[in-house]
């Protein structure tokens, strides 16, 4: 009996608090992320936390020519790669079961390209137009995407959006059927105002049926942290046909800042934290923000070359915000100081910067998130750039999670369209319970209490929820029902009906 204490604490507050009237939300076969509330009407003893990545640590290094600065150098006269990796782009190219990088060389010499079969051993072959280098195209800020919609092969399926050096900083698109060999939309012109000497983004959006641009906007300033910066998102206005209407492009949404309740400010009097850049990764139902926060301190470049401390200004930080309509993104784990990926120690190779990538790749049930390692700040002359790996469960970007004290969650109602639950959990060191209730919040016999038992010691990325008297759900298939989680030293990531 005292085994079941935990089972029934604030049950009842619970279920009255639950309003009756709460439409239904469209879930279907989508997995539900809990990183926000989307899903979840009450949630008890809960906190939601930000999940811990595991850094590999570097897998690309430079070596080539072009990924140096062609005169500045070290105090010991080793090269510098100033740019080396600023920008990065990893996809998963599953046609022919590799990995496949464009990465911002030196930044007058353009984008550089690598393959992995293991996306940990790289190779960089010499594709140049010439042949003897890996450069692929003469631009910066540049990201390249491939677009699901089309087949392999197409001359459109791979998209790339950056600055091409005689655009005055505007954004211009190129497309490619490999990745390798480009060729410019528009001419090469650019199709949107200033900013593009940051991380520019061209991709598809599957829930919205567009495509989007992301890019920099100046707020002002001259140049260096004089400037305040924000981030830009456009959509294709004209029938999703970029080759025939390659500049219509239409501003959705502007000026997004960091918007620091600290309003902690630089010694120009602009915003200490600021967007350096943003790009977007969709991924179930959920647009992620892959935040460059640049804490500004400096205004033109200086002689640092401190390999060893790390410094608390002038540094560059990854940061995640999530949104449903791909607009308006959370911007909480900025204001609670909580990288994604965060900064390495002192003397470590990405202890001044962590350069979010273009997207995040899923791959082997795990997120694998490739970026720019900085060990000298962003203005320094001595700035080294190294390409680096951080490893996430899959889910695990954010979570509910419960300590001793047991926490309830209880999702808002929606129509059950398939017969099996999997739950993404992680109770090594507790337990979880999983029951149905219907769409008022009250227990279904046969799917709670007694009979929904405990999952206890388990940590498993696809739990398949049984019942005593119910193998699966399929009695209640077509229902409007709810979940509710009773959860112990437990953290919850995701559900799915199927």
């Amino acid at each position: 009996m005292k085994n079941m204490i935990w089972l029934i604490v604030a049950a009842t507050t619970l279920a009255a608090s639950i309003a009756v009237a709460e439409e239904p939300v469209p879930v279907g076969l989508q997995k539900q992320l809990f990183v926000d509330d989307y899903v979840v009407a009450e949630k008890r003893n809960l906190t939601r936390e930000l999940g811990n990545v595991k850094k590999v640590g570097i897998v690309l290094k430079p070596s080539l020519d072009t990924d140096f600065h062609p005169s500045w150098k070290k105090p010991d006269g080793s090269r510098v790669a100033l740019d080396f990796g600023y920008y990065t782009s990893v996809a998963r190219n599953e046609k022919d079961n590799k990995f496949q990088m464009w990465y911002m060389a030196w930044r007058l010499a353009g984008v550089g390209y690598a393959e992995s079969t293991d996306g940990i051993h790289w190779n960089r072959p010499l594709v140049g137009k010439d042949g003897k280098t890996n450069i692929v195209h003469r631009c910066q800020g540049f990201s390249c995407t491939i677009d699901p919609t089309l087949p392999w092969g197409h001359a459109e399926k791979y998209k790339g959006a950056g600055d091409f050096q005689n655009s005055n900083a505007r954004v211009a698109l190129c497309h490619s059927p490999d990745g390798i060999h480009w060729s410019d939309y528009n001419g090469g012109k650019p199709v949107s105002h200033r900013a593009a000497d940051t991380h520019n983004q061209f991709l598809w959006d599957p829930i919205s049926g567009s495509y989007r641009l992301l890019t920099r906007t100046d707020l002002g300033g001259a140049g260096g942290a004089s400037e305040s910066r924000s981030t830009r998102i456009m959509v294709h206005a004209a029938e999703n046909d970029v080759m025939k209407h390659p500049a219509a492009w239409k501003t959705v949404i502007d000026k997004i800042k960091v918007d620091d309740p600290k309003k902690e400010k630089n010694r120009w009097g602009n915003p200490r934290l600021q967007f350096n850049g943003m790009t977007m990764w969709i991924y179930e139902g959920v647009y992620f923000g892959l935040m460059d926060v640049y804490t500004m301190g400096k205004s033109h470049f200086f002689d640092g070359y401190d390999y060893k401390t790390k410094h608390d200004d002038d540094y560059m930080d990854f940061y995640i915000g999530t949104s449903r309509d791909g607009m308006n993104f959370d911007k909480s784990w900025i204001y609670a100081r909580k990288a994604l990926v965060p900064r390495g120690p002192a003397g470590s190779f990405d202890k001044d910067g962590v350069k979010p990538p273009a997207q995040i790749v899923t791959h082997d049930d795990e997120h694998w998130i490739f970026y720019g390692g900085m060990d000298e700040r962003h203005y320094s002359r001595g700035r080294h750039l190294n390409i680096g790996l951080a490893k996430l469960r899959l889910d695990g970007f954010v979570r509910l999670a419960a300590g001793d004290k047991p926490g309830t969650a209880v999702t808002k109602p929606f129509k059950l369209e398939g017969n099996r639950l999997e739950v993404n959990v992680d109770a090594r060191a507790g337990r979880i319970q999983i029951e149905m209730l219907d769409a008022d919040g009250k227990p279904i016999p046969g799917f709670s209490g007694n009979d929904a038992p405990e999952y206890q010691a388990v940590d498993d990325l696809r739990l398949k929820c049984a019942w005593k008297k119910h193998k699966d759900l399929s009695v209640l298939k077509g229902r409007v029902v709810r979940i509710r989680f009773r959860l112990r030293n437990a953290r919850l990531y995701a559900f799915r009906v199927q």
